[in-house]
C-alpha cells in the first residue's frame, strides 16, 4: 500500500457519491441533453487511464472506483444513445398530425 493511499480512495468514494446523484438524475428523467459527446467521451478516457494506472501500480483506492465510474459512464452513454428528448418526440407527433 502506497503513501496515503486512504486518500485517493477517500476521494473516489466522493467522487462515486456525487457521482450517483447524477446517475440518479438521469435514470429518473432519462435526459441527457446538458451533457455533451465531448464531456462523455472524455470521461471515460480519462478513467479508462486512472484504471490502467491503478492496476499497472496495483492502486486498490484507483481502480476500484474506476470500474464502479466506468459502468455508470457506459449506463449514461447508452440513454444518450437510445432516448430522445421529450420536446422531439412530441415535435414529431405534431409534424405527424400535420
Amino acid at each position: 500500500m502506497g503513501k496515503f493511499e486512504v486518500l485517493i480512495g477517500t476521494a473516489g468514494i466522493l467522487g462515486l457519491v456525487s457521482f450517483s446523484t447524477l446517475l440518479q438524475k438521469i435514470y429518473e428523467t432519462h435526459n441527457t441533453s446538458s451533457l455533451p459527446w465531448t464531456w462523455i467521451a472524455l470521461n471515460i478516457t480519462a478513467q479508462i487511464l486512472s484504471f490502467i494506472y491503478g492496476i499497472t501500480n496495483g492502486a486498490y483506492g484507483i481502480f476500484i472506483p474506476n470500474i464502479l465510474f466506468l459502468s455508470g459512464l457506459s449506463y449514461i452513454f447508452y440513454v444518450k444513445l437510445t432516448y430522445k428528448p421529450k420536446e422531439k418526440i412530441e415535435e414529431v407527433k405534431v409534424n405527424e398530425n400535420k
